[in-house]
């Protein structure tokens, strides 16, 4: 008998055990159902409950510290990612999120440490990131060169993605009540809305599309004939892009005579399985370029172009301008090209950068400096033709909303020549110069110009001289290198002659 109640208790305990084990598994699976579907304000209450006896599941810890992230409660995110990171089985992909996230909190130094952490598994990857780090301090130590204003419209919901037509600037935000479609969890999305930039009157914007919800930005075309614009299913007070997002595509229509949207068409390279987004005209109406995952989870840029009526395959834009993170939100203004990066060197998440082609070659980017850019992400760059109004879509600190929509104007006249920088390199000692020749540069295949013609200069090694590229006066296979010296001449110098090396 005795034995019996003992075999019974053994199959309640087990029963119990499987019971409570399925259970957790439930919540665990309930809330990566949540992540995917950016429902991040439910993932963390699932997560959180899931960890309170799950404390050692790495997973569960990096998806917490992400909602939080993704949720932009960065300081919930960093403790949450300090302790993943501090589990022996996280992943190189944790160190370099924490790293990112405190390069977006301003905190360099911890950031450069964390990135410091990956040099063994990925030097290359980790001496980039401590690179950024050097590149973000040194920018922050300069002047401002743009000033920004934050809209007065802006509300405690997103605003983002401005287009300036007629006077007016037309963005995205969200209002209470705009549901997009009836899915499992419900979400307000975002619809178009107009701001007089003379009288300050707002209004929703309205057009012959039916179902305005869910979309933006829009771009006209430079005849203003056409209009292209993403059909997006953004959340609003949430990070925007992931680079894992699917559910994007981009269209085009005509504008008649009234400012109405017609003829809507979808765009012929959009796909199901991965997101086309962020389109704008080029240089004609016959040109667009856009950003795409359709080669993982990273978006790049890619232009089409239409011919004979039909609009081509997407083409990538070339290395100079890609690379293994996100390239978002081109604009085209003026024979150059503004996009944002989170992975060329910047300030903190998302720069704005430019570039412009040259013989059918794109230059390298060049970021366009502090002000527009922040530690935070810094988006969808437009600019007027006419009045070179410059508007950005920043969630910056300070925001009253997720993302806010700043004005911008340059800190004084700033020519092209002074947005060439980079991270400043360790001086050189000029008695190390004679001894260390560099032996990969053929002489041959390069220009030297001597601005000292009455003075005796030392011969110089080209060692450790970093590569550059720089609109269209530098293209491949034309190699320039750029040289920081203590000295140049015993005699005052011309600094005009050097004035392309008054920044890096």
């Amino acid at each position: 008998m005795r034995k019996l109640q003992k075999d019974l208790l053994l199959i309640f305990a087990l029963i119990l055990s499987t019971s409570i084990m399925f259970g957790q598994n439930s919540i665990k699976k309930k809330a990566d159902i949540q992540y995917n579907l950016k429902a991040y304000d439910l993932a963390i209450n699932s997560y959180q409950k899931y960890l309170a006896t799950n404390e050692n599941d790495i997973d569960a810890m990096a998806k917490l510290a992400e909602s939080f992230y993704r949720s932009n409660d960065l300081i919930s995110a960093a403790r949450w990612y300090e302790k993943a990171t501090s589990n022996p089985e996280h992943s190189i992909q944790d160190d370099i999120q924490f790293g990112k996230l405190l390069m977006k909190m301003g905190l360099y130094d911890r950031a450069e440490s964390q990135f410091r952490k990956i040099s063994g598994q990925n030097p290359q990857l980790s001496k980039h990131y401590v690179n950024s780090c050097t590149f973000a301090r040194n920018i922050l130590a300069m002047d401002d060169m743009y000033i920004t204003s934050q809209m007065k419209f802006s509300t405690p919901y997103d605003e983002f993605g401005t287009e300036i037509k007629n006077g007016k600037l037309i963005y995205c935000s969200f209002k209470k009540g705009n549901k997009k479609n009836e899915s499992i969890i419900q979400r307000d999305a975002n619809t178009l809305f107009t701001y007089d930039l003379k009288t300050g009157k707002k209004e929703e914007f309205t057009s012959g599309i039916m179902n305005l919800s869910g979309i933006g930005p829009i771009r006209y075309s430079p005849s203003g004939k056409y209009v292209v614009y993403t059909r997006n299913n953004f959340v609003n007070g949430t990070l925007q892009i992931t680079g894992e997002e699917k559910n994007m595509s981009v269209y085009i229509a005509e504008v008649d005579e009234n400012g109405q949207f017609i003829n809507e068409e979808a765009l012929p390279f959009n796909d199901m399985e991965y997101s086309n987004a962020f389109a704008c005209f080029g240089e004609d109406d016959n040109t667009i370029y856009y950003s795409s995952n359709k080669n993982g989870n990273n978006f790049d840029l890619y232009v089409s172009k239409k011919t004979d009526g039909n609009w081509s395959k997407g083409i990538a834009l070339d290395k100079n301008i890609n690379t293994i993170g996100n390239e978002i939100t081109p604009y085209y203004v003026d024979g150059k090209l503004y996009f944002s990066s989170d992975f060329l060197s910047g300030i903190g998440g998302y720069d704005v950068f430019k570039t412009m082609q040259y013989k059918g070659e794109w230059a390298y980017p060049v970021n366009i400096g502090k002000g527009i850019n922040s530690p935070g992400d810094d988006i969808y760059f437009s600019k007027g033709i006419k009045d070179n109004k410059i508007f950005i879509t920043s969630n910056r600190l300070r925001t009253k909303g997720g993302y806010d929509i700043y004005s911008a104007v340059s800190s004084k006249k700033i020519s092209d020549d002074d947005l060439v920088y980079y991270y400043m390199p360790k001086a050189v000692d000029l008695n190390n110069l004679k001894e260390n020749k560099a032996i990969d540069v053929k002489l041959s295949s390069s220009k030297v110009v001597s601005y000292l013609e009455n003075e005796e200069v030392a011969d110089i090694s080209l060692d450790n001289a970093k590569m550059i590229a720089y609109d269209e006066v530098i293209l491949s296979p034309s190699r320039v290198y750029f040289i920081q010296l203590a000295s140049l001449s015993k005699s005052r110098i011309d600094g005009k002659k050097f004035r392309k090396l008054t920044k890096f």
